[in-house]
């Protein structure tokens, strides 16, 4: 009875902790605008008299103030990342994606997936560099995990990772993940916009940047890249990434740059 019981418990376990896939939202139409000039148009909401607060439209994230003459906005993840929403021109930690609205895309700095830099249970997909994300959600009391790109049941408050800018760092890591990072283009103390990265194949993020973790001497050559290599000096240190000359490729089964055989 006690082993059936273990193993009961056992898969329960194994099933609260099963990884989903989560749902994309409204997917991207503007793929290659940039990100900055999302809110230009969106003055025309406030009628130039009265003083109220609305959502920027098209922007999920973003309050809108209407301050007579003038307008001013105010990111809802910069002021209260529990709060990351505009919901009826108020800071929530509900979304409203009627009307138009979206979450706010990421610029592309790489091909794959990439998790969102304030809010746990969104996260992005690249098709290309230097285009906008394609946004999905994760189902209620779900959260991304940036190990398998899917996303996981919430245990606990950790499990809800999030950039935190820091003025003294140039990259911010992205909890305890050696494969994310983030780089804040700060205003001040203020973070107004954040770039999510990923480090290559064979390569850890170390708080400063993506290293190659030396765990032999010798020379390493790279899958993606065939024109570079690694050399380790110390087992245990940092290697020094190279280029082979031009028009030769790193042989791995040699350890030095060749002239490719060729193709025909």
């Amino acid at each position: 009875m006690k082993l059936l019981i273990l193993a009961v418990s056992v898969q329960l376990v194994a099933l609260i902790r099963a990884d989903i896939p989560g749902t994309f939202l409204n997917r991207t139409t503007h793929r290659g605008a940039d990100p900055s000039a999302a809110a230009a148009s969106s003055d025309q909401q406030c009628d130039g008299l009265s003083y109220y607060t609305t959502c920027t439209p098209g922007m999920c994230e973003m309050v809108q103030v209407c301050l007579g003459a003038s307008t001013e906005y105010r990111y809802c993840s910069m002021v209260n990342p529990d709060k990351p929403f505009c919901n009826k021109g108020e800071c929530s930690d509900v979304p409203d994606f009627s009307g138009g609205c979206e979450p706010n895309h990421l610029w592309c700095t790489g091909e794959g997936w990439f998790p969102d830099p304030n809010v746990c249970w969104l996260y992005h997909y690249c098709e290309e560099l230097n285009v906008m994300s394609d946004v999905a959600m994760c189902p209620a009391g779900y959260v991304y995990n940036p190990e398998t790109s899917m996303c996981k049941k919430k245990l606990s408050d950790e499990d809800c990772i999030r950039i935190e800018c820091d003025a003294d760092e140039v990259l911010s890591p992205y909890g305890e993940s050696k494969r994310y990072f983030g780089f804040c283009q700060l205003e001040g103390a203020m973070s107004i916009n954040i770039r999510m990265y990923q480090c290559p194949d064979d390569t850890k993020f170390n708080g400063k940047g993506c290293v190659y973790e030396c765990t032999a001497v010798g020379r390493f050559g790279v899958d993606s890249d065939p024109s570079v290599f690694y050399t380790c000096f110390e087992v245990g240190g940092e290697a020094m990434l190279e280029k082979c000359p031009v028009g030769k490729t790193f042989d791995k089964s040699k350890g030095v740059c060749t002239i490719p055989p060729p193709t025909n």
